[in-house]
């Protein structure tokens, strides 16, 4: 639909106007006349209209100044002229200040809607235009960052040669390409807590967040680009085009990361690279990445350069000692296992350094053991597809700060090996009601009906019902609801946890359900064995 308006000092003018013109073949609408050009100018700015008629001569202010003034502010409208005058000064005047057509009184019909129709067609192109324009806009908005995240990504893990530089200069200022720039690659310890507790597992907002806010504290030295490693979801990368080539050699990055700690409470470590150009940004980030894998992992700080030997010189391969651990498993003693892999992350821990490449060599060997050992007990495809699954979510190429790294190393093989052992009691392999027990001690938070266990082992639920409760004096449902419970105490007791999160945690998505089998269980409520613990 279209807009138009009628200024014309003369009425039967305006009313031949009106009566003449096929509108509604065109999809116009008369919205408002005028008869002078000042009150014309006060229409225009209140109608907006696409299509404007104005006669030449009228009082108080005439055609071309009008025009000339309705021009400079409402450029994009169609501006017809109708005038009693055959004159071509009158014309070109008028086609000067910009108007599409030049109309004679009296009007006819024929010359009228052509008129119309070569204006119509005039705005019609320019909508569609700036309909393109700004369509390609949108596009560009969402799409350079995508492509500034291919082209930057690519640089750093070498996948091609600076191959792309046309794509970079479509979403770079020119001048970007010369620039000096710097790389920052921040480790975050613990990003798969925070997402939990305070985005709601929401991971794209996280990162979408923390690389803002990343742009925004190094903006001080220059235009940032971060986005997250596609290949790590614990590391975020960030590219600084500097704006003082003379800026000193470190940047304050630990007074930054400790900004972004403060806000999101994200656990990080940092380091940068050295300033290079645009298609040498992989050596940069290549030197911040070395830095960061010679950190240590005990004090989240460079290992010292005083100390006489490398932090991890010296330091047996976990393998070396794997029998320490696997012959107390193999003779049934799961205590005695975990008693010397205790014994060992604290011999670690006692050295006072350990690098993060260091710490993930370690997580490779683990790794393997955990493999050897499912293998030496002849788990089956599944079990053993379940315990290295578990391996990989906790503890495959993930960095944390000692401490935390060696409770999630206990975390996960204390309950494996007291399995294992089990199963070395019981013969070659554990009997299908301590592996049920195993499965739920592993996957208590998930729904597991006795259906499950009775296709997942092809027995019938009752004769399968009937063995764990033979073997353990409670039945699957209740052990699953005792394993739930005892999980739900535990973090009852860290108050920074909301009790919806706990409820999620061991199962429950509906909080008040979760609240009243909790009183069921435990005679009280969340909320007063929480104020039980704090008393």
């Amino acid at each position: 639909m279209y807009k138009a308006i009628i200024i014309d000092d003369e009425l039967p003018a305006r009313r031949a106007i009106r009566a003449l013109g096929e509108w509604e073949l065109y999809g116009i609408e008369i919205a408002a006349e005028a008869d002078n050009g000042k009150e014309g100018l006060v229409l225009l700015e209140a109608e907006e209209p696409d299509l404007v008629f104005v006669d030449m001569k009228m009082p108080l202010m005439g055609g071309v100044e009008f025009l000339d003034k309705a021009r400079a502010t409402y450029p994009e409208a169609c501006y017809i002229v109708i005038s009693g005058f055959d004159d071509f000064t009158y014309a070109r005047s008028a086609m000067q200040a910009g108007s599409v057509d030049y109309l004679l009184k009296p009007i006819r019909k024929a010359d009228l809607n052509a008129a119309v129709g070569r204006a119509i067609e005039i705005i019609a192109e320019r909508r569609n235009r700036l309909l393109s324009e700004s369509r390609s806009q949108i596009y560009r908005n969402l799409s350079a960052p995508l492509v500034k995240e291919k082209i930057y990504s690519s640089i750093i893990d070498k996948s091609g040669r600076f191959h792309h530089i046309d794509e970079l200069r479509a979403v770079l200022d020119t001048e970007a390409l010369s620039s000096l720039c710097r790389v920052v690659v921040f480790k975050l310890l613990n990003a798969e807590d925070v997402i939990e507790l305070r985005f709601k597992n929401d991971s794209h907002a996280f990162y979408y967040a923390l690389t803002n806010a990343v742009d925004e504290l190094f903006s001080r030295f220059g235009k940032t680009f971060s986005f997250k490693n596609n290949r790590d979801d614990s590391e975020i990368v960030a590219v600084i085009k500097l704006s003082d080539p003379n800026h000193p050699q470190r940047m304050v990055i630990d007074e930054l990361s400790a900004q972004l700690t403060s806000v999101f409470g994200i656990q990080l470590v940092s380091e940068e690279g050295p300033d290079v150009t645009m298609e040498r940004l992989g050596e940069s980030y290549d030197a911040a990445l070395r830095s960061l894998m010679e950190l240590n992992m005990i004090s989240l700080r460079p290992a010292s350069s005083s100390q006489q030997k490398e932090p991890d010189e010296g330091r047996r391969s976990f393998l070396e000692r794997a029998r320490l651990f696997s012959q107390p498993i193999e003779s049934g003693s799961e205590r005695q296992a975990i008693h010397e892999l205790r014994k060992w992350l604290e011999e670690l821990e006692a050295a006072g350094a350990i690098t993060m490449s260091g710490m993930l060599a370690i997580e490779v060997e683990l790794r393997m053991f955990a493999e050897t050992l499912l293998a030496r007990f002849k788990m089956d495809e599944q079990e053993t597809a379940d315990y290295i699954g578990l391996f990989d979510r906790t503890l495959r190429r993930r960095v944390y700060e000692f401490t935390v790294f060696k409770a999630a190393v206990l975390d996960y093989f204390e309950p494996f090996f007291t399995v294992l052992a089990e199963t070395g009691r019981s013969g070659e392999n554990a009997s299908t009601a301590e592996k049920i027990k195993a499965y739920i001690e592993l996957h208590y938070d998930e729904e597991l009906p006795v259906s499950f266990f009775a296709e997942r082992y092809h027995m019938s639920k009752e004769h399968l019902a009937r063995l764990f409760k033979q073997k353990y004096d409670i039945g699957i449902h209740e052990y699953q609801l005792q394993i739930r419970m005892g999980k739900a105490k535990e973090w009852l007791s860290d108050k920074s946890l909301k009790i919806q999160t706990v409820s999620e945690r061991v199962g429950f998505r509906d909080q008040n359900y979760f609240s009243k089998a909790f009183k069921k269980y435990t005679g009280l409520t969340p909320q007063e064995f929480r104020g039980k613990m704090e008393s």
